[in-house]
């Protein structure tokens, strides 16, 4: 009986404990499970995009980013949804069976950073330079934001100038 007497209050205790646990921490834990899943939803957002990309598809393009769509692209200035959707025409006929790989993907709130490799073989004019069927490859970082599921702002960063020499131009300095 005096075990009982002992046991009794000791399996209390050790039951308020377990109810008792720090709600604070439990919500804590709730909080970053749902940031990681909208991180991960986010990765899959820029990974859908790439395909479309990869694909030519502007249908899936026009699905995936916002009409309100804002491109940050280093030396171009500010960039539309339309100017996105003309660039991806214009690759599909300069470089057709062009191939963006993914090298890696960062999620981290509502924006994605993909540091990624374009591969492509130069088909049709480029600026200027005439169709040479020479294989290109460029690296660049893309920081895309996501807002209520779709891309609304990207920030862009490519390495054109290799793609010049690639195709056989060379830089020289201005002549005065």
């Amino acid at each position: 009986m005096k075990k009982l007497c002992m046991i009794l209050p000791l399996t209390l205790i050790l039951c308020l404990m377990a109810g008792c646990q720090d709600k604070a921490a439990m919500e804590e834990l709730e909080a970053m499970k749902a940031q990681a899943a909208l991180e991960e939803q986010n990765k899959g957002i820029v990974l859908k995009a790439n395909e479309a990309w990869n694909r030519g598809d502007i249908e899936s393009i026009k699905e995936i980013y916002s009409p309100d769509y804002v491109w940050h692209f280093a030396g171009e200035g500010i960039l539309s949804l339309e100017d996105l959707i003309e660039d991806i025409e214009w690759e599909k006929t300069t470089y057709p069976g062009k191939i963006i790989s993914n090298e890696d993907l960062i999620s981290k709130g509502d924006k994605v950073i993909c540091r990624y490799i374009f591969r492509g073989t130069h088909e049709g004019d480029r600026e200027g330079i005439p169709a040479k069927g020479k294989k290109v490859e460029m690296e660049g970082i893309l920081i895309d934001r996501i807002e209520n599921g779709k891309i609304v702002e990207s920030w862009e960063v490519a390495d054109l100038l290799s793609v010049y020499k690639q195709l056989g131009m060379e830089l020289k300095p201005k002549e005065e």
